[in-house]
């Protein structure tokens, strides 16, 4: 016990003072991270793919097929960061192959809502109508720096009821019947990732299948999650039983695996503990997804969790929730300390709907400048 002891002394010390300070310090999520943000936002393959769309421009509502989900990019002026054409061009390519390879699963289309204060000034938007179509939010008031919260939570009003319109208008030039479909709210600095399309489509069946269940729909699905609070040490209970499972598994097959005879588990325990969160439970998470999309369907490394608070880069909405959150934002007034985010999930609890989040991430936020700021 005395030699487990002392290995254990020079294993801490080993881990957490050499060998992960060297190991980690590129990894981002890592708390030994050194490097500095970078988001290849101005990224020029993205200007060339994008022009090249324009010019073989294909007028995708030719598409017969019913839409099942409506992707609507929310954008402001972003002075010299092109974060919108990045969504973009990423999103055309996730859509031109996933509207190519599934056939009945209905039609995915995306529209872009320019909600900036000057919307015919937001030149960005309006060099990409020629790809997907733009709205945008005429005779703004004049707002106040304080008032900055509530204008966003207006322009996410506004945007809501843009995508319910454009989907009936859709429905009506086609003569499509207008039921249940969904809506993902994408705000501009949201880049959507693979698994974005199947992952929803996927989520998507089994909310139906949980609604015909228990007879009650759900009221939004986060699809992002800030990295910096998908970490172990933080207040949600579930999260601290997750990282408390994975140490006392991960002792157990140190046993198993090296036949290792251990005495003093608690230490080990608090070890692995400490080894996980230091590595960082996003790398974790983007671990996991990489062995499932080799071993099995990439959409089963996905967990549909409780939602939590923060934040709304990209928000999954049915046409009925979309309406109930657009007239529950309609009734309130933003403010700091109470942004749409908060109003959404307090407004979620307190009425007892049901909201949810999924991880790993289904975006990645690339935003560096914020929107709730003058220009």
């Amino acid at each position: 016990m005395r030699y487990e002891a002392a290995g254990l002394t020079v294993l801490y010390v080993l881990t957490f003072l050499i060998v992960l300070p060297v190991l980690c310090s590129t990894w981002r999520y890592s708390v030994y991270y050194r490097g500095a943000e970078s988001t290849d936002e101005n990224d020029p393959s993205v200007l060339s793919y994008l022009s090249d769309v324009m010019t073989s421009a294909v007028n995708d509502e030719a598409d017969e097929r019913p839409m099942f989900l409506l992707v609507t990019i929310v954008t402001v002026r972003r002075e010299g960061h092109f974060y919108l054409s990045r969504v973009v061009a990423r999103l055309h390519q996730l859509l031109s192959a996933y509207n190519g390879g599934h056939g009945n699963d209905g039609v995915v289309r995306a529209m872009i809502c320019n909600v900036d204060r000057d919307p015919q000034l937001h030149q960005e938007a309006l060099d990409l109508q020629t790809i997907y179509p733009v709205v945008r939010r005429d005779g703004q008031p004049a707002i106040s720096h304080g008032d900055l919260m509530d204008k966003e939570k207006d322009d996410y009003i506004f945007c809501l009821n843009a995508s319910r319109h454009y989907h009936d208008q859709i429905s009506i030039k086609k003569r499509q019947s207008s039921g249940t479909y969904y809506i993902l709210v994408l705000e501009d600095d949201a880049v959507p990732l693979d698994d974005l399309l199947p992952v929803t489509r996927r989520l998507i069946d089994y909310l139906k299948m949980r609604r015909s269940d228990d007879h009650q729909d759900f009221f939004y699905v986060k699809l992002y999650h800030p990295e910096r609070l998908q970490n172990y040490w933080q207040p949600e209970p579930w999260r601290i039983a997750e990282w408390m499972a994975v140490s006392v598994l991960s002792v157990f097959l140190l046993q198993v695996v090296l036949g290792l005879r251990l005495r003093r588990h608690s230490l080990w325990i608090v070890y692995f503990m400490a080894l996980t969160e230091c590595l960082g439970r996003p790398h974790l998470l983007q671990f996991k997804r990489w062995i499932f999309a080799r071993l099995a369907s990439p959409a089963a490394a996905y967990n549909l969790l409780a939602a939590t608070e923060c934040c709304t880069p990209a928000m999954l909405f049915s046409n009925t929730s979309a309406y109930l959150a657009s007239a529950f934002l309609s009734s309130i007034t933003c403010k700091r300390g109470y942004a749409k985010d908060t109003a959404l999930y307090l407004y979620a609890r307190q009425s007892g709907r049901q909201a949810f989040v999924v991880e790993p991430n289904l975006v990645q936020h690339i935003g560096r400048v914020s929107t709730l700021r003058f220009n």
